[in-house]
């Protein structure tokens, strides 16, 4: 099989799995986390991932690359809020879309698309596109003040 044919196949899995509701749903009824998967001995059916669990591992990625975030997911759509921690006040809100063929994406709260779900790097990078300059620009204003006061 080709890679191309494989990865068609594997992106295809992975638009069944995907639920953006928010809530936890089974692949197949009665399904849980280690069972085996029908007709496929030794392989194991997993969850699929939610909405939250996305944000949840954008938070992770984002809190290592020096961004805050608060998780919002009593919202409809769950939520995401990220903001500088030196301009907490200004920030932006990700939630969570399908995309193309089911796939996820992390979406802006203007509805501009961010990057897909499974690339958290790309959208670490896409925040910090949209929000770096203006924190870039509070954080040197914050250390001019603070020279100007002595």
């Amino acid at each position: 099989m080709r890679a191309a044919s494989r990865a068609r196949l594997f992106l295809a899995g992975l638009a069944v799995r995907h639920s953006t509701a928010g809530q936890a749903e089974v692949q197949r009824p009665g399904a849980t986390a280690g069972d085996d998967v029908v007709g496929v001995p030794g392989r194991r059916a997993a969850l699929p991932v939610t909405a939250t669990d996305h944000l949840g591992a954008l938070a992770g990625v984002l809190a290592t690359a020096g961004w805050a975030s608060r998780p919002r997911y009593e919202e409809i759509p769950a939520l995401l809020r990220v903001f500088s921690p030196h301009l907490p006040a200004l920030g932006e809100s990700v939630w969570v879309k399908p995309g193309v063929g089911g796939v996820p994406w992390f979406v802006s709260s203007s509805g501009d698309p961010i990057a897909p779900c499974h690339d958290l790097a790309g959208a670490v990078q896409g925040i910090a596109d949209r929000l770096g300059p203006i924190a870039e620009a509070a954080h040197a204003m914050a250390d001019e003040g603070r020279r100007g006061g002595r």
